[in-house]
């Protein structure tokens, strides 16, 4: 499940994502870079396993619920 801020939230612009890596660092086997490429740049986050098997199942609860892709 999502974790909830421990602070106020406040509204931030979104960009569509264009594309995503996750990273390996060798010398922190336990964190993974997450990058995100958008029409306004790259954002790089670094994030546990536990963050990243959170992630996955809310990704795909997510996806889940969206219309499905029409075939072309």
């Amino acid at each position: 499940m999502a974790r909830t801020p421990d602070h106020d939230e406040q509204e931030l612009p979104a960009y569509p994502i264009l594309a995503y890596q996750l990273i390996p660092d060798p010398n922190r086997p336990d964190v993974v870079a997450l990058a995100f490429e958008t029409d306004r740049g790259h954002s790089l986050y670094l994030a546990t396993r536990e963050i990243l098997e959170d992630l996955a199942k809310d990704l795909l609860d997510r996806a889940a619920k969206m219309p499905e892709k029409p075939a072309r």
